[in-house]
């Protein structure tokens, strides 16, 4: 047996035991007069709930739903229905999309696709580095360490670097890679 007592203050919880310890025991008093057989106890007229039992759970006060968590309550919905009508079982990822892959990028500029003479190479190579080494000084050290590796092969100095490293370098740099 199962009682359940339900109430705004603790003394109504302990009014409403005390009534029903009260009506067991006249019960109890009454079968012991009768031979007859014990009835099954009963809740007696008198007996008054204060707040009386309730099969529903009691909502929580105080607790509302703001219009941004109705909005997603209503956006989530949606997005189930529209799955349900896809035929997807609800905790199923919808597909995606096939990938659009990016055109790959043009190979990096040679001192042969210039048409660069070698003095010419010379002079872009000294000017490369001194605008390496320029940026270097004022602050620039992770974008020249980004180029010397991107370009270099995975240089980190300046006499590590190939002679044709130069020319895309210095294109980098005109593209302002170092600012």
């Amino acid at each position: 047996m199962k009682i359940t007592f339900q109430g705004e203050f603790y003394e109504d919880i302990l009014t409403q035991m005390a009534n029903v310890l009260a009506h067991t025991a006249r019960q109890a008093k009454a079968s012991m007069g009768a031979e007859a057989k014990p009835a099954a106890p009963s809740i007696p007229d008198d007996l008054v709930f204060a707040n009386p039992p309730v099969d529903k759970p009691v909502a929580k006060s105080g607790r509302t739903r703001t219009p941004k968590q109705l909005e997603n309550d209503e956006r989530l919905r949606e997005r189930a229905l529209a799955k349900k009508a896809a035929g997807l079982k609800p905790f199923e990822k919808t597909p995606k999309a096939a990938p659009v892959e990016k055109p790959a990028p043009p190979p990096p500029a040679t001192a042969e696709s210039l048409g660069l003479e070698p003095d010419e190479v010379v002079k872009l190579r000294l000017k490369t580095i001194a605008d390496l080494q320029d940026a270097y000084a004022n602050g620039h050290q992770a974008e020249v360490f980004e180029l010397l590796s991107r370009f270099g092969n995975g240089a980190k100095s300046f006499r590590e670097l190939p002679a044709d490293a130069f020319v895309p370098i210095s294109e980098a740099i005109a593209n302002g890679a170092l600012t």
